[in-house]
C-alpha cells in the first residue's frame, strides 16, 4: 500500500517552506572542516604545519593542495585520528597535517580549501621574514667541503681517487641527510666516517667527514655532481634556554661540482695487464719441504697485495714456460679491505707443480709490471725463483726396463727363451706402474680438496668452529695479520650482512664500543706488522670483546641506512 501525503488546501506555500527549512537544517548539520597554522610567523627556510580538522570520521579531508604550490613547498603530509568517550558518548577527531615551506618572504595567504560535502575553510595569513644575512667574509652555520686526493693530477683510469666530504655545522643539526657521490662511469665505495672539530675563520665548527673510494671506469672527463645536504638547524636565542615550540630552520646546501680529467693507460707502460696502484707487493708460500719425489706435487701460493685497487681488479701474474713439470692451478681467493682512506686488495693464487723427472725443480721467477700512481712511473714487482730437489721414484726402475728391452731386442732363439723368462717380471712391473699411477691420482684428488694452508695470510675453511679456533690462536700469539685475515673471513661467511665484509663497517655498526676499539687497533697493527711475525699487538682484548659481542647476539643484528647522518650523536 502506498500512502501519499498531500499538503492541506491553501497551505502549499507553507509546506514548501517547511521542506526548505529541513534542507537548511541538514546543511547546517554537515561536517565542518577547519584549518589553522601552528604559528603565525616564520623565517625563510623554516617550515610551518597546516592542520585540517573535522569531528566526523566519515568526512574526507582530501583537497587540492596544488593551490599552495605557488607560495609553498609541500614537504610532507600525514593523517591522525583521535577517539574519545565522554559520559558514554563516543567522539572522534580526524586531522590532516601538511608541512609547508615558504618559497619567499612577505605576507602569504593560504587560500580557502574546499572539501567533499561542501565544507570550505577560511583563508589564513602567514608572515614570512627573510633569512638572516651573512656579513662579508662570514661563513654560514652549515656548509660542505669536498677534497680529492691526490689534489692535483694526473688521474688514471681504474686507479682509486680518495674523495673526502666534510660537513661543517655550528648549531644542532637534526634530520640531516646527504646523498652519496654518484659520478657517471665510475664505481663508489664508502670507506669511513670520522667526527671531529675544526676552526674556520676563527669560528669553531663540528665536522663529520666521510671518505669515499672512486674508481674511474673510462678515460675522459669525470664529473662528480654536487652533494646535497638537507636538515633542520636548531638556533636557540641566548636569552632562552628551552624553546619546545622551535622546530628549527630547514636548510638545503650543496657542494661545488667536481670535474676531473681521467687519463688512459700511458703508452710507455709495457705490462700486459694495466695495474695502477700506490703500492704492489708479491709474496709466496711453498709447502712440502725442500725435496720431493717424481710425481709428488709442490704447492706454490702466490700472494698479491695492492694499495688503491680492489681484489677483483687484480689479475693473475703470468708464469714463464719451464720444462720438466706440469702445473695445476687452483681457484683464486681474495678479499678487499681498507685503511679508512685507501682500498687494500688482497688475492692468492695457488698452484700444484708436479715434477716429471728427477733432479732440481726450479719454480721460476715471476715479474709483474705495475704503474706507480704516486710517482707516475712504471715499476716491477718481482717474486724470486725457488729451487726444490726432486728424487727419483722408487716404484719403477728405468735400468731394469732397459735390460728387459735389450733381451727382447736380441736374436730369435735367445729372444724366445729370454722373453719367456722375463714375461712375469714385465707383468709385475706393469702392475706396479698402474698401481702407482692410481695411487698418485687418488692422492692428488684428496689434496686438491683440502690443500695445505701457506704460512702467510690464507683463505680458511668453511667450518665456523675451526675458523674461530684459528682466529683465537692468532690472537693469543699476537699475530695481527693472521687475526685480521681470519676475522675478515669469518665476517664474510658468518657475520651480519650489513657490514658488507668490511672490518671498518663492522666497527661502525657493531654497537659495541669495546669491539669497535679493538677492531681499529687490529686494523692499524695488521698493516704495520711483518708477515708471519709477532708484534706489540695484544690480541686477547680483541678475542674477549669479539666473543662477548657474538654470544650476545650482535652478529644477528642489523643497522640503518648508511646515508642517514646522526650529526648530534657523532659530535658528542
Amino acid at each position: 500500500m502506498v500512502t501519499t501525503i498531500r499538503p492541506p488546501r491553501g497551505g502549499r506555500a507553507a509546506f514548501l517552506g517547511g521542506l526548505l527549512a529541513l534542507f537548511a537544517f541538514a546543511v547546517a548539520q554537515a561536517a565542518e572542516v577547519t584549518a589553522e597554522l601552528d604559528r603565525e610567523r616564520a623565517t625563510v627556510g623554516e617550515t610551518v604545519t597546516l592542520v585540517l580538522q573535522t569531528d566526523d570520521p566519515q568526512q574526507s579531508l582530501d583537497t587540492d593542495l596544488d593551490r599552495l604550490a605557488t607560495d609553498f613547498h609541500v614537504v610532507d603530509q600525514r593523517s591522525e585520528t583521535q577517539m574519545s568517550i565522554v559520559n558514554g558518548r563516543q567522539s572522534a577527531m580526524v586531522r590532516l597535517l601538511v608541512t609547508l615551506e615558504p618559497k619567499r618572504s612577505g605576507r602569504i595567504t593560504i587560500p580557502a580549501l574546499s572539501f567533499r560535502g561542501g565544507s570550505v575553510t577560511q583563508p589564513i595569513a602567514l608572515q614570512v621574514d627573510p633569512a638572516p644575512e651573512l656579513a662579508p667574509g662570514e661563513l654560514p652555520p652549515v656548509f660542505i667541503e669536498v677534497e680529492v686526493d691526490p689534489q692535483e693530477g694526473p688521474y688514471w683510469v681504474h686507479a682509486q681517487l680518495s674523495l673526502k666530504v666534510r660537513i661543517f655545522y655550528q648549531q644542532n643539526l637534526t634530520e640531516a641527510a646527504i646523498n652519496p657521490p654518484a659520478p657517471d662511469q665510475a664505481s663508489v665505495r664508502l670507506l669511513d666516517e670520522v667526527p671531529y672539530q675544526a676552526d674556520r675563520n676563527g669560528e669553531r665548527y663540528r665536522v663529520l667527514e666521510r671518505r669515499y673510494a672512486i674508481f674511474p671506469e673510462r678515460s675522459g672527463e669525470l664529473s662528480i655532481p654536487p652533494l646535497q645536504l638537507t636538515g633542520r638547524l636548531i638556533e636557540r636565542p641566548a636569552d632562552r634556554l628551552w624553546q619546545p615550540s622551535v622546530r628549527g630552520r630547514r636548510v638545503r646546501i650543496e657542494s661545488e661540482p667536481l670535474v676531473l680529467e681521467i687519463l688512459p693507460r700511458p703508452p710507455e707502460f709495457t705490462g700486459d695487464q694495466w695495474l695502477p696502484a700506490r703500492q704492489v707487493d708479491l709474496a709466496q708460500a711453498i709447502t712440502d719441504g725442500d725435496s720431493v719425489t717424481v710425481g709428488e706435487p709442490v704447492t706454490r701460493t702466490v700472494i698479491l697485495d695492492a694499495i688503491g685497487l680492489e681484489e677483483h681488479m687484480l689479475e693473475e701474474p703470468a708464469w714463464p714456460d719451464f720444462p720438466g713439470a706440469r702445473i695445476y692451478p687452483d681457484q683464486p681467493q681474495g678479499i678487499s679491505r681498507d685503511d679508512g682512506q685507501w682500498v687494500l686488495g688482497h688475492r692468492e693464487y695457488r698452484y700444484a707443480v708436479v715434477p716429471e723427472q728427477p733432479g732440481e725443480l726450479v719454480l721460476p721467477e715471476i715479474r709483474l709490471p705495475w704503474w706507480d700512481t704516486v710517482n707516475n712511473v712504471q715499476r716491477v714487482a718481482v717474486l724470486p725463483e725457488h729451487r726444490v730437489t726432486v728424487l727419483p721414484s722408487a716404484v719403477v726402475t728405468p735400468p731394469a726396463v732397459e735390460e728387459a728391452g735389450a733381451l727382447v731386442a736380441g736374436s730369435d732363439a735367445i729372444g724366445d727363451t729370454a722373453f719367456g723368462e722375463a714375461r712375469p717380471w714385465q707383468w709385475l712391473s706393469a702392475a706396479l706402474a698402474v698401481l702407482w699411477l692410481v695411487t698418485l691420482v687418488l692422492w692428488w684428488r684428496g689434496r686438491t680438496k683440502s690443500p695445505p694452508a701457506p704460512s702467510g695470510p690464507s683463505v680458511g675453511r668453511v667450518d665456523e668452529d675451526a675458523l674461530l679456533a684459528t682466529l683465537r690462536r692468532a690472537c693469543e700469539r699476537g699475530d695481527a695479520r693472521e687475526a685480521h685475515v681470519n676475522l675478515g673471513r669469518w665476517l664474510r661467511r658468518f657475520g651480519p650482512s650489513v657490514a658488507g665484509g668490511s672490518l671498518v663497517a663492522l666497527a661502525r655498526l657493531a654497537g659495541d664500543d669495546a669491539l669497535s676499539l679493538e677492531i681499529r687497533r687490529l686494523d692499524a697493527a695488521a698493516w704495520g706488522q711483518a708477515e708471519g711475525s709477532g708484534g706489540s699487538w695484544k690480541g686477547l682484548g680483541l678475542w674477549k670483546a669479539f666473543e662477548a659481542w657474538r654470544k650476545s647476539g650482535g652478529s644477528r643484528r642489523g643497522a640503518g641506512p648508511a646515508d642517514e647522518l646522526d650529526l648530534y650523536a657523532a659530535s658528542r
